[in-house]
C-alpha cells in the first residue's frame, strides 16, 4: 500500500502496521541514533559516539551495567564503611540515610500491623 493512499489512514492498516512494527527495535535505533548525533557534536565524547555506534545502544548499556556491577563487588568494604560512618554522623547526609533506611522498615512494621 502506498504511503499517501487514503486507505492506509484506516484504523485497521493503522493496527495492523502497529502490530507488525517491532516496536522495541525501533526505539532502540532511534535512541541510539539520537545519542550518537549528540555526543558527536562534543569532541570530548566524539570516542565514546563512535563506540555506541559500533555495538549499538543496548550492548552499550549492558556493558555500563555490568561495570557498574563490578565496581560495587571490588569496593563494597569501602563502600560499607563509608555508608556506616555516614549513618552515624549527625550532618545532614547521615540524618538522609538514617530516614531513608528507616522509612521502608516503619512503612511494611505498619503494613504487617504493629502500630495498633
Amino acid at each position: 500500500m502506498a504511503w499517501l493512499d487514503p486507505r492506509w489512514f484506516t484504523f485497521e492498516a493503522l493496527n495492523a502496521e502497529w502490530q507488525r512494527k517491532d516496536i522495541r527495535g525501533w526505539f532502540f535505533s532511534v535512541a541510539t541514533a539520537s545519542l550518537v548525533l549528540i555526543l558527536v557534536l562534543h569532541p570530548e565524547t566524539a570516542p565514546t559516539a563512535l563506540y555506541i555506534d559500533s555495538v549499538g545502544l543496548e550492548m552499550f548499556l549492558t556493558l555500563l551495567e555490568l561495570q557498574v556491577a563490578v565496581g560495587l563487588v571490588l569496593y563494597r568494604e569501602q563502600l560499607v564503611t563509608i555508608f556506616r560512618a555516614m549513618s552515624a554522623s549527625d550532618n545532614l547526609p547521615g540524618t538522609a540515610l538514617r530516614k531513608a533506611v528507616a522509612l521502608p522498615r516503619y512503612s511494611w512494621a505498619a503494613l504487617n500491623g504493629a502500630f495498633r
